[in-house]
């Protein structure tokens, strides 16, 4: 938290320090304004002011994504212009391209506002929006510090001070989820690593993308240029075929023109090709005399050019001296401006004799400016340069990008540099959405895909550990259920015997109700107690056992039960049994514990005394008939043990 905290003032400083390097209106001010509302909202919710943090947060963030919004509509919805129209309402002078932070920065910002009013939970996406934040940070640092690629149509970095404020603002939110992610990251790891992916290839993409719309645009400004240099070389070409039209008209007349025919010839094709500046007929001597249209160039007429143009001398010896066709560099005119002069010689056709030249002088600035009223060149600077000097420039002259499309052309003797560069204006209206598109919803695809798998995986581990409690709880009922299944056998059952005992003996008693006749037989071992005085308990134990086991099975084979009644003595309960069969069954039990090879400390075998009482009358009295099967025992015992007596019927 101490280290959170750190990060977040050291923010502050080395955000404001970004004011700086310009007090112009850029993208530098509008990120200022983002990330000063965000270091507020993010130590309010640092301090527990949650209320205050999403009063700040909430509308700046609403506010970001229109300013992302502003890459994804397209032209036809909601034109750049309108979007201008808008900062225009502020004050200040703010330029949509300049005043507009990079998307990747934009979406950084968006990010840690969510991540802030999502209060860093981990249920909500914080990992993947911080991861989100690196990747672009990445990115975005990269392009900071490197030149811009070539052919840029947007602005790809964002000035060091706010992106080491960005940074510190991601170290600060990274810090304050670590312990949470250092409890549960390998639950988060597999989802983070796949949204994590999915925005690598979204970035990947819109890259990509970015690159083939820049390459597009300058495509568009090359072909521009190109058309305009094919249409000034097939202009050129034109005008030259016409003016040697025009010269042979005066090969055939034969003299030196007059003024009328000169004006009425000259007329045609000075109003054909509107960007001749005029004109000229000159003599042998190099001294213009006829010039059309004489407005405007009453200054040429009678001026001898090898005086006044000595650069023009060879041009003007060509047609004048070698009867040949000559042409200038771009020179100066007497009269003003800029041009490129074609003399073509005029000669008698009937003997050859040269009566002077033609002029035809182009003026640059009219001829470019005729050719580029043919295309669509508002909002690209159009210019003319060579020799380190620029002759001519159409279209804006600021805000044009850092690249331009160059090509070669000739006029006259010189070759010049034709140059198309696009303002930013331009490259805003033109540059493709589907990039910026593909961005913004990849990194929500990342964002999204990350949810559904945290949540899938959340869910499974819940299912899991609901099933293994589920498993445990069933076995613990299971064996609860056994604990009281044996509880109730040992309330019922003798331990050591594992017969019943003198409750459960009841309680069978007592469920039948039409018993009669029934026999009681109420067994006791003859002198048992110096079995365990001389033997030791754990082999009376066993003698217990034996005889137990012995004695069961023709009881219970009887439909009767024998239990353990206490000590070294036994009872036998036989429902409809009649006193015949309880005295054969009560012999049965007592030659089995005489064979049974049990000994006593004298040698001889164990035996058993059973007494036997038979109830035949209805209602039965129970403590009668134990009262009676105990009588007859005692008459055993005092007949010499090792006997069966039977009670009367009670």
């Amino acid at each position: 938290m101490v280290v959170s905290r750190l990060s977040l003032y050291l923010a502050l400083p080395i955000l404001a320090f970004a004011i700086w390097p310009s007090d112009e209106p850029d993208q530098r001010w509008v990120l200022m304004l983002l990330l000063g509302v965000l270091w507020l909202g993010q130590l309010a919710a640092l301090h527990h002011c949650l209320k205050v943090s999403r009063w700040l947060l909430i509308p700046t963030g609403i506010l970001t994504l229109t300013i992302i919004a502003s890459f994804l509509i397209g032209e036809d919805w909601l034109s750049v212009d309108a979007w201008q129209r808008w900062l225009d309402m502020l004050p200040g002078n703010w330029e949509l391209f300049r005043s507009r932070p990079p998307i990747l920065a934009l979406c950084m910002v968006f990010g840690l506002i969510l991540n802030v009013l999502l209060l860093s939970r981990l249920g909500l996406g914080s990992p993947i929006l911080l991861l989100l934040v690196a990747m672009g940070g990445a990115w975005l640092s990269y392009r900071s510090l490197t030149p811009p690629p070539q052919y840029a149509s947007s602005m790809n970095g964002v000035p060091l001070p706010i992106l080491a404020a960005l940074w510190l603002f991601w170290v600060a939110h990274c810090v304050a989820l670590y312990p949470t992610l250092r409890c549960y990251w390998r639950r988060i790891l597999p989802p983070l690593m796949v949204g994590g992916l999915i925005a690598l290839l979204a970035m990947i993409s819109w890259q990509e993308q970015r690159q083939t719309d820049n390459r597009r645009l300058y495509e568009i400004a090359a072909s521009e240029g190109s058309n305009i240099a094919t249409l000034m070389a097939t202009e050129t070409s034109s005008h030259l075929e016409a003016m040697r039209r025009f010269t042979s008209f005066w090969n055939m007349l034969g003299h030196v023109p007059t003024r009328s025919e000169w004006e009425q010839q000259a007329k045609t094709y000075h109003d054909d090709f509107g960007y001749f500046r005029n004109i000229a007929f000159i003599d042998l001597d190099g001294t213009v005399i006829r010039v059309y249209p004489l407005r405007g160039n009453q200054s040429v007429l009678g001026v001898n050019l090898y005086d006044s143009d000595p650069q023009s001398r060879d041009a003007l010896d060509r047609p004048l001296v070698y009867g040949i066709e000559g042409q200038t560099g771009i020179v100066d005119f007497i009269q003003g401006g800029r041009g490129v002069i074609s003399y073509l010689p005029v000669r008698d056709v009937v003997d050859g004799t040269l009566l002077g030249a033609v002029g035809m002088v182009v003026s640059v600035d009219n001829l470019l400016n005729s050719l580029l009223a043919q295309t669509d060149n508002q909002d690209r600077a159009v210019t003319l340069s060579g020799a380190g000097q620029l002759y001519f420039h159409y279209g804006p002259m600021g805000d044009l990008a850092d690249w331009r499309y160059q090509q070669t052309v000739a006029l006259g003797t010189d070759r010049m540099t034709l140059s198309v560069k696009p303002s930013f204006h331009w490259l805003q209206a033109m540059r493709a959405r589907l990039p910026e598109i593909t961005l913004v919803f990849g990194i929500f695809l990342a964002y999204l895909l990350h949810m559904v798998l945290y949540i899938y995986r959340r869910l499974s581990n819940q299912h899991r550990l609901a099933n293994q409690a589920n498993a445990s709880l069933r076995e613990e009922i299971k064996e609860r259920e056994r604990l009281q299944q044996e509880i109730e056998w040992i309330a019922r059952h003798d331990e050591l015997t594992q017969l019943p005992n003198r409750r459960e003996l009841l309680r069978w008693m007592d469920a039948y109700r039409d018993p009669l006749p029934m026999a009681l037989l109420i067994c006791d071992l003859d002198h048992f107690k110096s079995v365990n005085d001389h033997f030791g308990h754990l082999e009376g134990d066993r003698y217990l056992r034996t005889i137990a086991k012995s004695c069961r099975l023709p009881v219970e084979r009887a439909g009767g039960m024998f239990a353990r009644y206490g000590g070294e003595e036994f009872v036998a309960c036989l429902p409809h049994c009649d006193r015949q069969t309880a005295g054969e069954i009560a012999e049965t039990l007592r030659r089995a514990v005489a064979e049974s090879g049990l000994i006593r400390p004298d040698d001889e075998p164990v035996t058993l005394s059973i007494g036997v009482s038979i109830a035949d009358t209805l209602p039965l009295h129970r403590d009668r008939i134990f009262q009676a099967a105990d009588d007859s025992l005692y008459r055993a015992k005092q007949g010499g043990r090792n006997r069966v007596v039977l009670a009367e019927a009670i």
